[in-house]
């Protein structure tokens, strides 16, 4: 590689002129193959020394290369080896020295290969231009660009701008020096982009050149807008594709502190130009109603930074979920908790915190010589623990997606905030509950105060009252367990860790599967009652169970249950009261009178069967396009187990 001086010169104290690197090496071995050689131990090795007896050092060195795969070691220095020119005192006095190589493609013999600054007066200049850079340090003895120069020709309005401004004469032609060489080197380059630009198309070489470091970068990912903040790109080539790859960031939380995430987005190769718009990911400035865009975006980053204030969120939810990698459609409650998430998944996000580094491009001004190892996406670290806040600015950058639990399917999953919405309370639920005056207040007063004095009670309570309480519902059944001892305590752990976190409202229904008595031929079973036992006795939280057969439950249970409540059989009054009220709230016109609630109300039926008799005649006098009568639901009876009690002939009749 050739080395030339050029331009404006500055002077170096004349006691910092370095040797050279190979005599002083040649020497320092000699030294010590000498050291070592002159043992106070006198005697002669033998001729038959056996091998690595022989105390000294023998210095080798790279040779000529004889096969592609390995290092052919010699005795001698090369010949050909000879100081490098920058180590040259003459060298080191001019403000640039240039890198010229051979160019094996087609125009000029010697291509520039790399620029080194040298001038304390454009390191000065430099660190002005490159503020908004990471990776610069100007009191560095050199600053090496390599071309083909990426960084000066994003910032080339500003280097320009810069060095009109500069009032030192000798600093001002430092300046127009770099200048002449950069536009000289970035000339054809310069005018080709801007021939792109007028016609709003790029080509695939030339994607580098819309996409500056630092910008905002739009995309339509998996059916929504999203605009992320560039970090970097590169050009990646290799397993039979090849793709232009974008470094962005977003902002994320990891439940505790947001911060800054990273990704990745290829934009791969093609043929010819293209519409820039027509790209997988384009310059967010390009996009043609951005005011729009960023105004909803902003409005989705308000709600994510809402639901992230708290310590958890519970919403309702309607629309895809993400289970690994499968999706699948609910309509349902869910709880948005990133960090119990992480907890109970492998779905932890690192994240970078906001400082000023975070977000700035980078410039590699170091002088390595040796092709670097492929460049990939660094992880982010952990973000300190503290106050993170995510201001007005960085609100259309905030992530998509929320991460939680859902309580439809019983999984841990990731949400699209777009369809995270706020629960429309059922707040006459608890009036509706058909049970005498007395157990609902009993139970309303129990669960209250165990809400206000949660401290001081550790209970086990019923959940339909979740509803009165605002708080999430999750009840849990023998399936979602396990069947061993191992998976029902890893299950019930983490059950009771989240439920106890939310406030909710615990409900284990047909809890005699479970529960059951322990004998002395069933280990198993044995097992995990105990595990049950040992798990329930430290849960500060709510737990409801229901059975109908309570004599199978174990008797170490009847300890720990606070309250016991027995639902008594409906008379006549709460049977009509039921068949009114789901007849009501059926939201479908309905040609019931008095006289047949009257009728319905002598079948001994519960309120459960009530519930899917109504259900039916709904369905019937849907499908036949009518209101619903007495008639559907004398059908409906006629299939039940209370077609005995109810037979199927009209008031008329």
């Amino acid at each position: 590689m050739d080395v030339t001086e050029v331009g404006s010169t500055f002077e170096e104290p004349q006691d910092q002129q370095l040797h050279s690197t190979l005599e002083i090496s040649s020497t320092a071995w000699s030294d010590i193959c000498s050291d070592a050689s002159s043992s106070t131990d006198e005697e002669e090795a033998p001729d038959n020394e056996t091998s690595g007896q022989l105390c000294e050092v023998k210095a080798l060195y790279e040779g000529e290369s004889k096969c592609s795969c390995c290092i052919n070691w010699v005795e001698e220095l090369p010949k050909d080896i000879k100081p490098s020119a920058e180590e040259e005192s003459e060298s080191r006095r001019h403000a640039l020295l240039i890198r010229l190589r051979r160019n094996h493609s087609d125009g000029k013999q010697m291509a520039l290969h790399s620029i080194v600054v040298q001038s304390p007066l454009l390191k000065s200049i430099l660190g002005e231009v490159f503020e908004e850079y990471s990776g610069i340090t100007t009191t560095l003895k050199k600053l090496v660009f390599k071309a083909p120069f990426h960084c000066f020709f994003h910032e080339w309005h500003r280097l320009e701008s810069v060095i009109r401004e500069i009032k030192d004469p000798i600093c001002k032609d430092h300046g127009r020096l770099l200048r002449k060489i950069l536009k000289s080197e970035l000339r054809e380059t310069i005018s080709l982009s801007n021939d792109l630009n007028q016609n709003n198309v790029i080509t695939y070489d030339y994607l580098w050149s819309i996409f500056k470091p630092g910008i905002d970068v739009y995309t339509f990912e998996d059916g929504y807008d999203r605009i992320y903040r560039l970090l970097r790109t590169q050009y990646v080539s290799g397993l039979g594709a090849q793709y232009f790859q974008l470094t962005v960031n977003e902002v994320e939380c990891d439940g505790n502190v947001f911060g800054f995430s990273t990704k990745s987005i290829p934009i791969y190769s093609f043929l010819g130009t293209k519409q820039v718009q027509d790209l997988d990911a384009f310059p967010a400035s390009r996009h043609p109603r951005l005011e729009e865009v960023e105004g909803a975006l902003r409005k989705r980053g308000e709600m994510f930074r809402d639901i992230h204030l708290k310590p958890y969120y519970y919403g309702a939810y309607k629309g895809t979920v993400i289970d690994g990698k499968h999706r699948r459609n609910v309509d349902g409650r869910i709880v948005v908790d990133p960090s119990s998430h992480a907890t109970f998944t492998d779905g932890s996000v690192d994240l970078i915190p906001f400082d000023s580094n975070s977000l700035k491009p980078e410039v590699d001004v170091s002088d390595q010589t040796h092709e670097a190892f492929a460049r990939f996406p660094v992880p982010g670290v952990r973000a300190p623990r503290g106050p993170m806040e995510v201001t007005d600015d960085l609100l259309h950058l905030c992530s998509a997606y929320v991460r939680g639990y859902c309580f439809k399917i019983k999984k841990w999953v990731t949400f699209h905030i777009d369809h995270v919405r706020e629960i429309q309370w059922h707040d006459g639920a608890f009036d509706n509950l058909v049970l005498a005056g007395e157990y609902k207040r009993l139970i309303k007063a129990f669960v209250e105060s165990h809400v206000e004095n949660k401290e001081k009670f550790d209970d086990m309570i019923e959940g339909k009252v979740s509803e009165k309480l605002r708080r999430p519902l999750y009840a849990m059944g023998a399936g979602e367990l396990g069947g061993d001892a191992e998976s029902v305590e890893d299950n019930l752990h983490m059950i009771l860790e989240a439920a106890a976190k939310w406030d909710a409202v615990l409900l284990l229904d047909e809890c005699d599967v479970l529960l059951a008595k322990r004998s002395v031929d069933n280990l198993g079973r044995n097992s995990i009652v105990a595990i049950f036992l040992r798990l329930l006795e430290y849960y500060r939280g709510m737990l409801f169970m229901t059975t109908n057969r309570v004599e199978a439950i174990d008797p170490a249970f009847q300890s720990r249950i606070h309250l016991t409540i027995r639902y008594p059989s409906l008379d006549v009054p709460a049977r009509r009261q039921i068949w009114e009220r789901f007849v009501q709230n059926s939201q479908q016109e309905s040609t019931l009178k008095p006289p047949d609630f009257d009728d319905l109300q002598s079948v001994d039926v519960n309120g459960r069967e009530i519930k899917n008799l109504v259900k039916t005649a709904q369905l019937l006098a849907s499908h036949e396009k009518a209101p619903l009568a007495m008639e559907h639901i004398r059908t409906a009876l006629s299939v039940s187990r209370a077609s005995a009690q109810f037979p199927l002939v009209s008031r008329e009749a």
